[in-house]
């Protein structure tokens, strides 16, 4: 998939095929079966990430169950220091560091495998596009990661999470910056009900 960042900033995620030019592309990123970039999730994330690099200083990223990387190798496209990208599954970490490599981005990113709590530190934005059960698993761990004055990027969950994810940032002492819903239909009825999904910005409160 190629990612592109035309006038008006919206990011895009499009197909690339093999007789395509990437001059146009901000980069290039290929699936092997991970997570797909083009999920509605995932464009919802590269927005709020891409709103955000646009307002605030941001040296450290920390994209959790990065998959293919696509977010972490985006903050790295747009200019933040050192992007981090961790996923249980060894086959993500190295196809993520495989497309870090053919983006030019190896000096700005670091992949590892396992899971973020045995990451220590914290960083400027914490990205999660996980599934529902799996977020709310990680949440504190999440917050535990994110700087005072940082920001969290969440999706993976459903319209009808939401009154449980805004308790559980009650119990956390988050705010919600930003907002974003969007839908994406799948033949059949999904396991939860919904089609519509949800993305977030948020911070500590005060």
């Amino acid at each position: 998939m190629r990612l592109r960042l035309p006038s008006g900033r919206r990011i895009l995620v499009t197909p690339v095929f093999f007789w395509e030019s990437r001059r146009e592309a901000l980069c290039v990123v290929r699936t092997a079966g991970a997570f797909h970039p083009a999920h509605v999730t995932t464009r919802m994330c590269l927005d709020l990430l891409d709103e955000h690099l646009q307002t605030h200083a941001c040296k450290t990223l920390l994209d959790v169950g990065c998959g293919s990387g696509v977010l972490a190798l985006t903050g790295a496209a747009l200019g933040t220091d050192l992007c981090v990208g961790l996923d249980i599954d060894h086959r993500a970490v190295r196809l993520a560091r495989a497309n870090a490599g053919s983006n030019g981005l190896d000096g700005r990113t670091l992949w590892f495998t396992g899971s973020c709590g045995a990451v220590r530190g914290v960083f400027d934005c914490v990205a999660a596009n996980l599934p529902f059960e799996v977020l709310m698993g990680l949440l504190s761990d999440l917050v535990r990661l994110t700087a005072a004055s940082g920001v969290l990027i969440l999706s993976g969950f459903h319209d009808i999470h939401w009154y449980q994810v805004m308790a559980e940032f009650d119990r956390l002492g988050l705010e919600t910056l930003r907002e974003l819903t969007r839908d994406q239909s799948f033949y059949g009825i999904p396991p939860s009900g919904s089609f519509t999904w949800k993305a977030l910005a948020a911070r500590r409160r005060g």
